[in-house]
C-alpha cells in the first residue's frame, strides 16, 4: 500500500437506495477501498490492523465477509477450563480461599484476549451478553458462569430459537431470574416476563400480563442450586402440568412447545425486535424501518437462523453507506482495545497485569464484563459518555497508547506501519493525515490537524524537519506516533467507530 488513501465526505447523508439490502457493488462513488475494509472490521470486531486491510483489499466484499463470518462461526464450542464443571465442594476442598475469584479473572482475561486476537465471535458474544443478560454478582457460581460463557459463544451465529430455549435452562439464567422459585401453584413471573419483553418480542409488543402468568406456569420445575453449584435439572414434581392459555391458544404446553409458540404465534414481533437490535449493533442507533423489515422477513424465512440475517445486512449497500461509517460510539472496551489492534499487537505481547488494568478501567467506564447493571443491560451509544467517563476515556486510552512504547517489537511495528501508510514519507503533515485516517477513518478540521502535527513533531528541533534530517527511521519516531495519539484520543473523532 503506497499510501493510505482513506477519504470521507464530512456531513454526507445516505442517498435513497432503490433496494438498501441489495448486495454492495463497488463503484466510483462508493469504492471498495481501505476506508470500507476498515469499517467492516471495526463493526465486526474491535479494530483493524494494516495487515488486515491489505489482505481484505485482495478479496471482493462478499468474499471477505464470508471469510470473516464463516471463520468466526466455525470456531465451535469454546474449550472448557479444568474448573468448568466444579461444584462448591471442589472449591471448599481447596486451600486457596480466592481460587474462585482467580478462575473468574482467568475467564475474563481469556475473553479480552479473544477480543484482540479473534475479534469477531468475541464481539458477537458480547452483544448476546448484553441481550441475554445475567449478573455474576447475583448467581455467583463459576460452573454456571462457564456454561453461560459457552452458550453465548457457541450460539452467537446460530439458530436464535434454539439459543433462546437453551439459555432459559442455564444455571445462570435460572438463578438470576428466579427460576428456582417457580413451582406449581406459585410460579415466579420474572423469567417469563423478560423472555417476552427483553429476550424475544420487545416491551409491550404482542403479549399481555395474563400471557406472562400462563408462561410462568409452563416454566415451573426447572431447578439450579447456585449455592452448591450443581448442574441444573428438571423436577417434574415442581412442574405445573395443567393446560395453559398463551396468546389465545390453550394446550398442555411444555418448556419446548411454549418457546416454539412464541416464534410461531408472534413471529412478526420477534423477527422485528431481534433484527432491530442487530441493526443497532452493526449499523446505527436510529433504525431504518425498511431495512429492518427486510431483515425480519429473512429471519422468518430462514427458520430463525442468525447468519443469513447478519450476512444480508453486512453485505448490503446500506451497510457501506458513508453516513453509517463512524456513526456509532465506541464502547469502553473498544476505546482501549482498538489502539492495540491498530498497532498490530497480539495478546501474547500484552503482560498479564495489563489485562487486569483493561478489565478494571472498562468497569470504571461503565462496562464490567459478566456484570451488566441490570437485566436490561448496558444502554450503550450516547449513554457511554458523560463528563466523568469522557475524561477517564482520554486518560485510559492514552495509557494504552503509552503501552505501545514499552515493547521494542511493538515500537518497530508502529514505525513500519507509518512507513507503509505514507510510502516512507518524511513529511510530518502527510504522516499525521495518514495516521488520522488509519486510526479513526476520518479527517480532522484544520485547527485540530495542525495541533496533531505539533504533537507529533514535539521534542524534535524544527530545523531537522526543514533541513530534511528527520525521517521515520529515527528510533524516536515510534514515540512521536504515541505523542500524536495522546492528542488524538481526546478528540471526538476517536470516540466514533
Amino acid at each position: 500500500m503506497s499510501s493510505f488513501d482513506l477519504h470521507v465526505s464530512a456531513g454526507s447523508s445516505a442517498p435513497v437506495l432503490s433496494d438498501p439490502l441489495a448486495p454492495y457493488a463497488p463503484s466510483a462513488s462508493k469504492p471498495w477501498d481501505a476506508h470500507r475494509v476498515a469499517h467492516l472490521y471495526r463493526r465486526l470486531g474491535f479494530g483493524v490492523s494494516l495487515q488486515q486491510i491489505e489482505a481484505g483489499l485482495q478479496l471482493s466484499p462478499s468474499e471477505l465477509i464470508d471469510q470473516l463470518l464463516d471463520g468466526a462461526a466455525d470456531l465451535g464450542s469454546p474449550d472448557p477450563p479444568y474448573w468448568g464443571g466444579w461444584t462448591m465442594n471442589e472449591y471448599a476442598a481447596s486451600s486457596d480461599p480466592n481460587l474462585g475469584y482467580t478462575h473468574r479473572d482467568e475467564l475474563r482475561k481469556r475473553w479480552m484476549k479473544d477480543m484482540l486476537d479473534e475479534g469477531i465471535r468475541a464481539k458477537m458474544a458480547l452483544f448476546w451478553h448484553n441481550h441475554f443478560v445475567t449478573e455474576l454478582d447475583v448467581f455467583g457460581c463459576n460452573a454456571y458462569l462457564w456454561d453461560y460463557f459457552s452458550l453465548i459463544h457457541e450460539h452467537a451465529f446460530g439458530n436464535f430459537r434454539i439459543f433462546t430455549r437453551e439459555m432459559g435452562k442455564s444455571g445462570a439464567m435460572l438463578s438470576y431470574l428466579n427460576g428456582n422459585d417457580s413451582v406449581a401453584g406459585n410460579p415466579n413471573e420474572n423469567y417469563a416476563r423478560e423472555l417476552m419483553e427483553l429476550f424475544t418480542m420487545g416491551e409491550g409488543n404482542g403479549y399481555s400480563q395474563q400471557d406472562i402468568v400462563e408462561m410462568s406456569r409452563v416454566l415451573t420445575g426447572w431447578r439450579a442450586n447456585e449455592y452448591l453449584c450443581t448442574p441444573p435439572y428438571f423436577d417434574p414434581a415442581r412442574h405445573d402440568s395443567g393446560p395453559k392459555t398463551i396468546f389465545g391458544q390453550t394446550a398442555n404446553f411444555n418448556y419446548t412447545t411454549a418457546h416454539n409458540l412464541i416464534f410461531s404465534a408472534r413471529a412478526t414481533q420477534v423477527s422485528h425486535f431481534i433484527t432491530g437490535k442487530l441493526y443497532k449493533h452493526f449499523v446505527a442507533n436510529k433504525l431504518d424501518n425498511e431495512v429492518v423489515a427486510g431483515l425480519a422477513q429473512t429471519f422468518r424465512n430462514n427458520n430463525w437462523e442468525l447468519m443469513p440475517v447478519i450476512k444480508q445486512l453486512i453485505k448490503s449497500e446500506h451497510f457501506f453507506e458513508e453516513s453509517f461509517i463512524n456513526a456509532r460510539l465506541k464502547n469502553p472496551l473498544e476505546s482501549m482495545l482498538c489502539i492495540l489492534k491498530s498497532a498490530g499487537v497480539t495478546s501474547s505481547q500484552v503482560p498479564d497485569n495489563w489485562w487486569s488494568v483493561l478489565f478494571y478501567w472498562s468497569n470504571l467506564l461503565g462496562q464490567e464484563i459478566f456484570n451488566p447493571p441490570n437485566v436490561a443491560g448496558w444502554k450503550q451509544h450516547h449513554a457511554w459518555l458523560n463528563e466523568s467517563t469522557l475524561t477517564l476515556r482520554w486518560s485510559y486510552s492514552g495509557a494504552f497508547a503509552y503501552f505501545l512504547t514499552t515493547d521494542n517489537a511493538i515500537r518497530d511495528n508502529l514505525r513500519a506501519m507509518a512507513q507503509a501508510l505514507t510510502n516512507d514519507s518524511s513529511d510530518p503533515d502527510l504522516i499525521v493525515r495518514a495516521l488520522t485516517m488509519f486510526f479513526t477513518g476520518q479527517t480532522l478540521d484544520p485547527v485540530h490537524h495542525e495541533a496533531a502535527v505539533i504533537n507529533f513533531k514535539a521534542y524534535i528541533p524544527e530545523n531537522y524537519y526543514e533541513d530534511g534530517l528527520w525521517n521515520l527511521y529515527w528510533d524516536y519516531a515510534a514515540n512521536q506516533i504515541v505523542n500524536y495519539l495522546y492528542y488524538l484520543v481526546k478528540l471526538p473523532e476517536f470516540q466514533l467507530t
